[in-house]
């Protein structure tokens, strides 16, 4: 806020002006005075600080929450056989007035007490949504979506076969020695 860089200024201040600040609490006392007591037009540089810290702030917020941007237009992941069900289920209990939290243990119940045959469907639409889903992606790798897995370049062979050489016989030389 501006206030915090009013008070880093007033701590620059008191240092170059020598004074140590040995009471915290005092200090923050005395600045919060001063604080209090400027008009808008003197606590306006700190207000623009402030903005700017926050717009910045912001940014990099949306950076750290955004989405990879390697991941647009990436197909979304297909439902499981349980959340095909939960759909369904959902449905069937549409026009009831029943909590949605409640709703979602009443399916996963009700899950529970399917047997193999009667969860064939959900796993069979599931299994579909699976295959598209993986027809999907591979179109889209093709087209360029996403970043391919990084690779260590290989080194000579030649190379990794006389460092794997020092390794074995400093090995054998440790074995001698005991």
């Amino acid at each position: 806020s501006a206030y915090f860089f009013f008070l880093s200024k007033m701590r620059e201040d008191s240092k170059k002006a020598g004074k140590p600040i040995t009471k915290i609490a005092e200090f923050t006392k005395e600045c919060s005075a001063k604080w209090a007591k400027m008009n808008e037009k003197d606590k306006e540089p700190f207000a623009k600080k402030a903005l700017t810290d926050k717009n910045r702030y912001d940014a990099e917020m949306a950076i750290y929450k955004g989405k990879d941007p390697n991941d647009a237009g990436k197909p979304k992941r297909p439902q499981s056989a349980y959340f095909c069900f939960l759909a369904d289920f959902r449905l069937k209990m549409k026009g009831k007035d029943i909590d949605h939290k409640e709703i979602i243990k009443m399916a996963g119940e009700a899950w529970r007490n399917l047997d193999d045959n009667e969860k064939k469907p959900f796993e069979k639409l599931a299994q579909k949504e699976q295959e598209k889903y993986e027809q999907a992606l591979s179109d889209w790798r093709k087209g360029g979506g996403g970043a391919s897995p990084s690779k260590k370049p290989k080194q000579e062979e030649n190379g990794d076969e006389d460092e794997e050489d020092e390794e074995e016989e400093e090995d054998d030389d440790d074995e001698d020695d005991e």
